[in-house]
């Protein structure tokens, strides 16, 4: 199993890992385009921070904080992704929670999609950084305007993406990729062919009261909280050994975890969608799935 996530904008501060210009970016496929970017970045918010808050989409209430931060990319302390990005998803996926089998499954098989360096491996090192995916970042690829991070991981991952999610899918999904990525992330990396055939793509709704009747939304905040529910138990099904490997083994894990789950689409390309009932924030969704 492989499951893919997308980032989360919040992200823990600090970290004890040595940073990208002590370490380098290793030698892996994508270590080359990770160091163009994050160079390229941390001139851009140095040299014309003005336009890097319009082109990387900075809150004004953190354009400050987010800016040092890019420029910092390169020296800052790292520390493993997936403890680095600490929004709703990750809360609800809690890794720091997780008992040393399921951490060690996080490790094999989740990725995160993200617009500082492409694809990330759970425990690959990160430092606290800033960069949306729809972001247009001048200095890429040779190009003499800006590029778009979305438009560059693309043709970076697209020759190199089998091997890297180490699987070989079918249509019967004996290596399964769930991919729980948001809406911005969903094409970074585009999964076609084979691969495409081997996924299969989550959508996390939530049913509202609205007028004596029952709607389904995709309303972000119980969206993400869903999606990082399921990614745990996910993990701990992998942990003890479960089989993963159609759509209905991860209907009956996302049911367990307390998640409605109803498979879509067709055989050769199935969907799921897990569905919650609404809940005030910071209210738990477990046993909130539909009845």
């Amino acid at each position: 199993m492989r499951i893919l996530l997308p980032p989360s904008e919040a992200k823990a501060e600090g970290g004890d890992g040595p940073s990208l210009r002590t370490a380098g970016f290793g030698d892996g496929p994508l270590a080359a385009a990770r160091a163009e970017v994050a160079r390229a970045v941390a001139a851009f918010c140095r040299d014309d921070p003005a336009a890097a808050v319009v082109a990387l989409r900075l809150p004004a209430s953190r354009a400050e904080a987010d800016l040092a931060a890019n420029v910092a990319i390169l020296d800052a302390p790292t520390m493993r992704a997936l403890d680095r990005f600490v929004g709703v998803l990750y809360e609800a996926l809690a890794p720091a929670t997780l008992p040393p089998a399921a951490r060690a499954a996080a490790d094999r098989a989740l990725f995160v999609s993200n617009g500082a360096f492409g694809l990330t491996g759970a425990a690959e090192p990160l430092p606290d950084q800033r960069v949306a995916m729809a972001a247009a970042i001048p200095g890429l690829a040779g190009s003499a305007g800006p590029t778009v991070l979305a438009t560059f991981w693309r043709a970076q991952l697209a020759p190199i993406l089998p091997d890297l999610l180490a699987a070989a899918p079918t249509a019967t999904g004996e290596h399964l990729i769930v991919d729980l990525r948001s809406s911005d992330y969903a094409t970074v990396p585009r999964l076609t062919g084979p691969l495409r055939a081997g996924a299969l793509p989550v959508r996390a709704l939530t049913e509202k009261r609205v007028g004596g009747r029952w709607v389904r939304r995709p309303l972000s905040y119980q969206a993400k909280q869903a999606k990082g529910l399921l990614t745990r138990a996910l993990l701990l099904a992998e942990a003890a050994d479960r089989p993963l490997k159609t759509i209905d083994d991860v209907a009956e894990v996302a049911e367990s975890a307390g998640l409605a789950a109803e498979p879509h689409g067709s055989p050769t390309t199935p969907a799921l969608d897990v569905i919650t009932r609404w809940t005030p924030p910071g209210t738990s969704t477990r046993g909130a799935s539909r009845g």
